[in-house]
């Protein structure tokens, strides 16, 4: 290929947008050709050239992300070679490569075959120039895409590596709970599919309004709610929505109650009007209940944590899973160190509302969300809050 790439390259600097998509419509053509060797090669270039801030950093990093994404979406083994070839981003380390490589797992599960996956990546002579983060990210973005995970070797292998090196994926199991079913994603859906429909899935409703009667409030006249929030349950129930805050305008509540008398799912709604809850002022009409299942607020969650705030990058599915299953904990009040499986027992064992986010609180653009628990044994309610603006 001699110097064709390197000139290629090195014209990216003064280059305009015509230039960047002429070379976009090179790749397609050599991608189509099975010219995975090319492709690699300008893949590699381009980080290069990038790191060394020699040319337009920016128009390489958009067409690095193109080759990469050209070859993961190709599914074969060559291509799926020449791609761990190529770093996801011109960085060695930092922020910008994890999130790249974050990334790039989600699109690689999705559309290269699972037994090329188990053979290329994941086995000991694998050559690749990604790091620890982007096989971790692949195995449990396969979970999500696939039921096979667990008939594979080598990946049942690496699942046990990460929990022997203490990668935080590690607690996650390579086969979807019941609850999680609802997670999978369906063959052939587009690369913008999502557990939820928009427009706006944080804040719709699939079942009626949960009413409050004169015999509820009479039941509950008497209670006595007392808040014992602490920052470490509340940092676990927000988990979902963190970066929501750390990387755009978004704002979280996290709150708990106790009660020395048990409160009923039939009396909560009453109880729930009840608490001093900070998106709700007592100056402002109550806040509405729905009735929700451990599947739909699963799906809020992982939802929450996936897409990006306003400004920002969400987590991607496998660290959108861990951080919805660690707001479950919260909500739910698991130890810190629970396993997913005891998490998800107290999941089942907890009555789960949906709350109208019909307040000043709420930016009301498109990221707000508001959940409550009410724990095993009605002595313990939470409630999670999350807004964001542009």
């Amino acid at each position: 290929m001699g110097k064709e790439i390197p000139r290629a390259v090195a014209a990216l600097d003064g280059a305009n947008n015509a230039d960047v998509v002429g070379l976009r419509a090179e790749i397609d053509l050599r991608i189509s050709a099975r010219e995975f060797d090319w492709v690699g090669e300008l893949g590699a270039e381009l980080a290069a050239q990038a790191a060394s801030g020699r040319v337009s950093q920016e128009y390489c990093k958009v067409l690095l992300d193109y080759v990469l994404h050209a070859l993961a979406s190709h599914p074969g083994k060559e291509s799926l070679r020449t791609l761990l070839r190529v770093p996801a981003s011109p960085h060695m380390e930092g922020p910008e490569r994890t999130v790249a490589e974050r990334r790039l797992a989600l699109f690689v599960a999705r559309h290269q075959r699972i037994e090329d996956i188990a053979q290329l990546v994941f086995n000991r002579e694998s050559e690749s120039v990604h790091s620890l983060e982007f096989s971790a990210c692949l195995l449990h973005e396969l979970v999500l895409v696939s039921a096979e995970v667990e008939k594979y070797p080598t990946l049942r292998s690496f699942g046990e590596m990460l929990v022997t090196v203490g990668h935080p994926l590690a607690v996650l199991p390579l086969r979807l709970l019941p609850e999680e079913h609802v997670l999978r994603r369906p063959r052939g859906a587009p690369d913008d599919w999502t557990w939820t429909e928009p427009p706006t899935p944080l804040v719709s409703f699939d079942a009626p309004e949960v009413q409050t009667t004169p015999s509820m409030r009479q039941r509950t006249a008497g209670i006595e709610m007392i808040e014992v929030s602490v920052p470490a349950s509340a940092d676990a129930m927000g988990a979902a929505v963190h970066h929501w805050c750390t990387q755009s305008n978004g704002k979280i509540t996290a709150q708990e109650f106790w009660s020395p008398d048990p409160v009923t799912e039939e009396d909560f709604p009453a109880a729930f009007k009840l608490l001093p809850l900070i998106p709700w002022p007592a100056d402002q009409a109550p806040a509405r209940l729905y009735p929700s299942t451990p599947e739909s607020v699963l799906r809020i969650l992982l939802t929450a944590a996936v897409r990006g705030p306003a400004y920002g990058c969400g987590l991607y599915g496998a660290h959108g899973r861990l951080a919805a299953w660690r707001s479950l904990g919260g909500l739910t009040g698991a130890a810190a160190d629970a396993s997913i499986a005891r998490t998800a027992e107290l999941v089942r064992q907890t009555h789960w509302f949906r709350v109208d986010t019909a307040s000043v609180w709420f930016y009301e653009v498109a990221w707000d969300l508001a959940i409550a628990a009410l724990r095993a044994g009605g002595q313990e309610i939470a409630v999670l809050a999350a807004t964001d603006t542009d």
